[in-house]
């Protein structure tokens, strides 16, 4: 079984495909991608905060950053972004789409990540 990426979006941005940040070296959104497996109905949800290394800088609270569910990118073109988001979560393989959606928790933030039956 593999993954595909059945669309990928942002309640923080309109259109992800034009978007400009008012500062090009510090930004930060997040982007929700929505994957299931390859020519089934159905998905789940990953997060991913999208932003560059300025912006972690100027609004840590510590003095460590745990990367999971974080693209670090130091330009904001969103053509590469995007790409580089599909390459993540498209073509993961799994002997069923549990295995699947517990290898993809580990580079994004999984809706069912913490549920427990």
């Amino acid at each position: 079984m593999l993954s595909e990426v059945k669309a990928i979006m942002s309640t923080d941005i309109f259109d992800l495909n034009n978007y400009r940040p008012d500062d090009y070296e510090s930004f930060s959104f997040l982007v929700t991608v929505t994957v299931g497996p390859k020519g089934e109905i159905g998905a789940d949800l990953f997060d991913i905060d999208v932003c560059t290394p300025k912006w972690l800088l100027d609004n840590q609270n510590s003095d460590t950053i745990l990367g999971k569910g974080k693209l670090i990118v130091f330009r904001c073109d969103m053509k590469i972004i995007l790409a580089r988001i599909r390459a993540l979560f498209e073509g993961c393989s799994g002997k069923d789409w549990n295995e699947i959606a517990t290898k993809l928790s580990r580079i994004g933030n999984w809706e069912f990540e913490n549920y427990r039956e």
